[in-house]
């Protein structure tokens, strides 16, 4: 069962099953209730994990509470990896969504991973290479769009085929206020407005994608 899980995982891709076998020999698996903080922002790194099942969010957040979601994780992504290798402080909160169940590599476990599979560190920098160009459009869109574009452009980014549409996974308007940096308020407005534009449709907390979103109102 590990080893299929490692095998969804983008990390350990083009190892041979006598490697995954061995990694499999170190991870431990627990299930989580929703809204189970797996690890905080600040704390020393211990481990890193992976979404077997379910979906967390990573974020960050300031002395008053103020949310900023950096990421939404769904099963064969993973996390906590960046502190393992530098060895500093958590740089985000990670909470699950849903009931969710994780596995768990520990440090010295991953360590020694890094170092049995050179493989495994080079998929690992095509992957931060990934994130750093993703994190990189996030902040171009938080300085140059407005709200209206920016809720435009996660919709999409979040939005995944399914039957032929484009759906997002339930969110709600605070939540995808905290995606983009934005009221609450200002969020359902533009959801207001694509949706009597035609751009979307809404059921419960479910927003189906029915054309393209422009980036910008016309």
């Amino acid at each position: 069962m590990q080893t299929l899980l490692l095998k969804r995982v983008p990390m350990f891709k083009g190892l041979d099953d006598s490697d995954l076998q061995s990694i499999a020999k170190h991870i431990s698996t627990h299930t989580h209730p929703r809204n189970t903080i797996l690890m905080h922002e600040g704390e020393p790194p211990d481990a890193m994990y992976i979404v077997t099942d379910g979906r967390v969010k990573i974020y960050v957040s300031d002395a008053e509470g103020k949310e900023l979601v950096l990421d939404t994780l769904s099963p064969g992504e993973f996390f906590g990896e960046l502190a393992l290798i530098d060895g500093s402080p958590r740089s985000a909160t990670v909470v699950t969504t849903t009931e969710t169940t994780i596995s768990k590599i520990l440090k010295t476990d991953f360590d020694h991973c890094l170092q049995a599979s050179p493989k495994i560190a080079v998929n690992l920098l095509k992957i931060l290479s990934r994130r750093i160009r993703t994190m990189n459009d996030n902040i171009k869109d938080l300085a140059l769009l407005d709200v209206y574009g920016r809720v435009a452009r996660t919709i999409l980014r979040l939005a995944h085929e399914r039957n032929g549409v484009l759906i997002t996974d339930p969110i709600t308007q605070q939540e995808l206020a905290n995606m983009v940096g934005a009221s609450r308020e200002m969020v359902s407005r533009v959801i207001k407005t694509l949706k009597s534009e035609g751009y979307i449709s809404i059921s419960g907390k479910q927003i189906t994608v029915i054309s393209t979103i422009p980036s910008a109102l016309p």
